[in-house]
């Protein structure tokens, strides 16, 4: 963020005029002879009540042996600080509000997507925002965005990251859970979900009171245009954890795997309460090179194909075969087949999309 010096006191020009005229002992008059300017306007300048021009600050360079630039910008810099101290409207601090407001969160997205009421009082908007991002004044971090570890990047959250993060968290927090967080009962639930989802996206509506029965929250909501992200691991202030998915993609086997992956997150302990652990996830499917991401994988994969990926080939008829051998959906096996080979755009027609089936449930928020 940049950082506005500005001068504690500042003058109007006439002064700096003055000080140079009495400087070489001249008068008004001999300078407005000098200038070929009426003395009347050289006493309104003066006395600042009048403002110094492009043709008067040439004039004023030339007899002065100055640069124009430099009466310019005395007039500039006065002008600007009338301006300020003069303010007695709302309107220039609207702005500011305005803007600050804009580099903390996404504003037009959210409210376009109903997270915060949509109205022109800036002291409602900002209420809003503060709400959501769980902060007192819209100056404050989020302290969950700060505690966020970003992965295949150091750098902090986005704010559409962060706004997204912080609406799962608020969604979480209206669902119940049934249990402590049993990361065993968790490890045997992602074991057996490929197979539970077997059937493709009609089945997702099983999967979020099975997570509750284990102590885990489970929230479908599309990400904001630009946050890049696939899902993420989150801890609310009972201590228990919330995963978020975006739908990225509206892939059947991409939702799954990165639910497969975040719940890897939780049973190898990558995150925990005590640590105010976060980890939101960006890419799942690309090139990682942090072990715990590796590990997640890894984990993932061992949930879909036990004992490691072996297809029987890559036509359709091979492609059911494997499916039906490792017992999950076919669009599971296509996705792998897609992600060994590169080509990303094979049989994709057959890989069924998520967000209607996920609508029509409500479970996509």
């Amino acid at each position: 963020m940049s950082t506005t010096y500005t001068p504690a006191e500042v003058f109007a020009p006439g002064e700096y005029l003055r000080d140079e005229l009495d400087e070489r002992e001249w008068t008004v008059t001999e300078f407005a002879e000098i200038i070929g300017r009426p003395i009347q306007a050289v006493s309104e300048i003066l006395n600042g009540k009048k403002e110094i021009t492009a043709e008067t600050a040439i004039a004023f360079g030339h007899a002065l042996g100055t640069s124009a630039e430099l009466w310019m910008n005395l007039q500039t810099a006065f002008r600007l600080h009338l301006q300020r101290t003069a303010e007695t409207s709302t309107e220039l601090s609207d702005v500011e509000r305005r803007a600050r407001l804009r580099d903390a969160i996404p504003l037009a997205d959210i409210r376009k997507r109903g997270w915060i009421r949509s109205t022109p009082d800036l002291d409602e908007l900002e209420a809003d925002v503060c709400d959501l991002l769980d902060i007192q004044n819209i100056e404050e971090q989020p302290s969950f965005a700060m505690a966020a570890r970003r992965t295949n990047s150091s750098e902090a959250l986005t704010p559409q990251q962060t706004a997204w993060l912080a609406q799962v968290r608020r969604i979480a927090g209206e669902l119940p859970v049934e249990s402590a967080l049993d990361l065993a009962a968790l490890d045997n639930l992602a074991s057996s979900l490929p197979t539970r989802l077997e059937a493709g996206p009609e089945a997702l509506s099983s999967v979020r009171p099975a997570l509750a029965a284990c102590g885990v929250r489970l929230v479908f909501l599309e990400g904001l245009r630009g946050g890049k992200l696939d899902g993420a691991v989150t801890f609310l202030p009972d201590g228990l954890p919330v995963i978020g998915l975006t739908t990225r993609g509206n892939r059947f086997d991409g939702v799954l795997f990165t639910l497969l992956h975040e719940c890897a997150h939780l049973t190898l302990e990558h995150v925990s309460p005590e640590d105010d652990g976060i980890i939101v996830d960006v890419d799942v499917m690309a090139d990682q090179d942090e072990p715990i991401e590796l590990a997640a994988n890894e984990q993932a994969s061992d949930w879909l194909f036990p004992g490691g990926f072996d297809a029987d080939g890559s036509t359709i008829p091979k492609i059911l075969t494997t499916a039906a051998r490792y017992r999950v959906h076919p669009s599971v096996v296509i996705g792998r087949i897609q992600l060994d080979s590169g080509n990303w755009s094979r049989y994709r027609s057959r890989i069924p999309k998520v967000r209607s089936e996920l609508d029509a449930a409500g479970l996509l928020s």
